[in-house]
């Protein structure tokens, strides 16, 4: 007799990735799929979660895009993984973007659902802005999952078109104001399997021994990526709010993973914290990406802990890393290949061309690096021209030598100045703004504007205009008001000089309280 679980979604003309992930929260319901804090959840948390879901859209069958205001909390992981197992649209929402800039993005994004905690609803914009776009609102919680949320307007879903988008993700760019990716099922299901996750291929999904560890942001590729990752290969998981040392380390003592995943940032935090040998007892590898790992930075855990990294290469718009480092090429090639980010996992291919000409360079020449396989954004299997100097040796691995446009890297979160020098410009005493990057040993570069002003102000007033726009990692840590921006002799501002400005006087520039930044590294 055939499981009527299994047969629901073939029924339904799911994806694969949801019909799989479907199957996969029915193996073993009364098992343990999340810790979180003091309390577990077994997968019929998750399993719920998914019926809450079509129960609550059953009235409005062409809701298709559902926005989550993504914390890294169990609630909102139900609702990220009930809307990829119905074959829905996630519309990622940042909750660490100031009340103006969260209320704007959902009006801008028009999701037919609003999903967020009790917390996010009591946002008065939030409210105001899900009112006018008429959005059915959702509220979610880690006892309740999903339930509805009393609203005093009726919900009228825009019905905007999903096609086969998975997730409108929200990316820093690199060249200019924050965009939206659109991460499709073909390609998300790509990307998975391109790593070595197969769906369906392998027999019957199961449940693996174990538990994983997730920190990264819910909100960010890497922390979406291994969320739905983690689930669909049947792992439980350790979540953390966020990133802190000590925290992360009583549960990598708790729960004995056999790999942990740190961004660089984050590795220099352990170190910093000397957090003891003992504590990695079991492990066998250190996966790190999001930011660029110092050769030198790899081989100090390594010699601390005795566990390899291994490196890894991807973008937002790729739906994770399309290159890496397996222990097997760490273990024949790792002293031979110092500072390589690892070679192409399956399905990709890598070539470097001249910025120029557009001319395939031979292999340990430098140029922009260009990418294509099936979990690309490209049409007809092109070629996807990424942002990245790189570089290829004959045995296939990739080295990063840094950035072709201007984009600040806060220890992996990508930040184009414009998205700064665009929010202060929308300030009516602001005529100028130069946003750069500084020196930074923890997160390797840190923001810093400098700003010319046509009429009274303040550089607190400055920061609190900010703060209602940006996210918490976008926010500069220094501010400065100038007479003049310095430009070259093209009138174009000249950033060298704008650093500068703050290397001349590094006691000058108003310093955001501590409060005020990152409560996380990239993830």
């Amino acid at each position: 007799m055939t499981n009527p679980a299994r047969a629901l979604p073939a029924e339904r003309g799911l994806p694969l990735l949801s019909s799989w992930l479907r199957r996969v929260l029915e193996v073993d319901p009364r098992a343990r799929a999340l810790t979180f804090e003091e309390t577990d959840h077994s997968w019929s948390y998750f399993a719920e979660s998914v019926t809450d879901l079509d129960t609550l859209l059953r009235e409005h069958p062409a809701a298709r895009r559902v926005g989550i205001v993504l914390r890294n909390r169990p609630g909102h992981l139900a609702a990220v993984l009930a809307t990829i197992a119905t074959g829905r649209q996630i519309v990622t929402l940042s909750p660490h973007v100031g009340d103006a800039g969260l209320a704007e993005d959902v009006e801008a994004l028009r999701p037919d659902v609003l999903v967020a905690d009790e917390q996010d609803w009591a946002r008065e914009p939030v409210l105001r802005a899900a009112e006018r776009i008429a959005a059915i609102s959702l509220v979610v919680s880690g006892e309740h999952r999903l339930r509805a949320h009393p609203a005093p307007w009726r919900p009228a879903p825009a019905g905007l078109p999903t096609e086969d988008v998975a997730v409108l993700m929200m990316t820093s760019g690199t060249t200019g104001k924050p965009k939206r990716v659109a991460l499709t099922y073909t390609h998300l299901t790509s990307a998975f399997t391109s790593a070595g996750t197969l769906l369906g291929e392998d027999g019957e999904p199961r449940l693996r021994k174990g538990t994983v560890i997730l920190w990264s942001a819910l909100t960010h590729i890497s922390g979406l990526y291994f969320a739905i990752s983690n689930a669909v290969e049947g792992r439980t998981v350790a979540l953390m709010e966020r990133f802190e040392v000590h925290a992360w380390a009583r549960l990598v003592v708790t729960h004995r993973p056999r790999v942990l995943r740190l961004p660089p940032t984050a590795i220099r935090m352990v170190l910093q914290a000397d957090v003891p040998p003992e504590v990695f007892s079991g492990v066998r590898a250190l996966g790190s990406g999001t930011a660029p790992l110092p050769p030198e930075l790899g081989e100090q855990f390594e010699a601390r802990y005795g566990i390899p990294v291994l490196a890894t290469y991807g973008a937002t718009e790729f739906a994770g890393a399309i290159a890496g480092w397996t222990l097997a090429d760490h273990q024949e090639w790792g002293k031979s290949k110092r500072g390589s980010v690892g070679r192409p996992h399956h399905g990709i291919e890598l070539r470097v061309i001249d910025k120029d000409t557009g001319a395939v360079l031979p292999a340990g020449s430098t140029g922009l690096l260009e990418a294509r396989g099936p979990q690309l954004p490209a049409a007809d299997d092109a070629w996807v021209r990424t942002t990245d100097l790189a570089s290829q040796d004959e045995d296939g691995f990739l080295f990063i030598h840094g950035r072709a446009d201007e984009a600040i890297n806060r220890g992996g979160f990508k930040i184009p100045p414009s998205v700064i020098e665009d929010a202060l410009r929308a300030h009516p005493a602001v005529t100028d703004a130069a946003a750069v990057g500084l020196p930074d040993e923890r997160l390797g570069e840190v923001p810093a504007v400098a700003v010319t002003v046509g009429a009274e102000t303040t550089e607190q007033e400055l920061l609190d205009h900010l703060a209602a726009r940006l996210t918490r990692y976008q926010m500069p840590v220094a501010l400065r008001i100038v007479d003049q921006l310095p430009r070259t002799p093209s009138m174009k501002v000249g950033r060298p000089q704008v650093r500068d400005l703050f290397a001349a006087r590094v006691d000058a520039p108003k310093v955001i309280p501590a409060s005020r930044l990152p409560e996380t590294t990239a993830g």
